[in-house]
């Protein structure tokens, strides 16, 4: 790698990053993105889920509906809470 590297300068940052993802399987999408079975709202889906959002209900392909931050403490019960929790 490092010859390559020596060679290519350009693609040190892509290189860095698969070293840094290869470890990591849910760190990256790791899908055909140009596949002609892969819908949008796979993705939406996956990005949706770093949000919050659970219990999707999709009702097509093209929209769904997603419930958020499901059995999440209300602010009231947060003073109650250890901090670390």
């Amino acid at each position: 790698m490092a010859e390559f590297l020596l060679r290519h300068p350009q693609h040190r940052h892509a290189v860095r990053r698969i070293q840094i993802v290869a470890k990591l399987p849910y760190a990256e999408i790791r899908d055909n993105l140009i596949a002609a079975r892969l819908l949008p709202i796979d993705l939406l889906r996956c990005k949706l889920s770093f949000f919050g959002a659970n219990q999707f209900d999709p009702k097509s392909a093209r929209w769904m509906r997603i419930t958020m931050y499901q059995h999440a403490p209300f602010p009231t019960e947060l003073a109650r809470m250890q901090a670390d929790d």
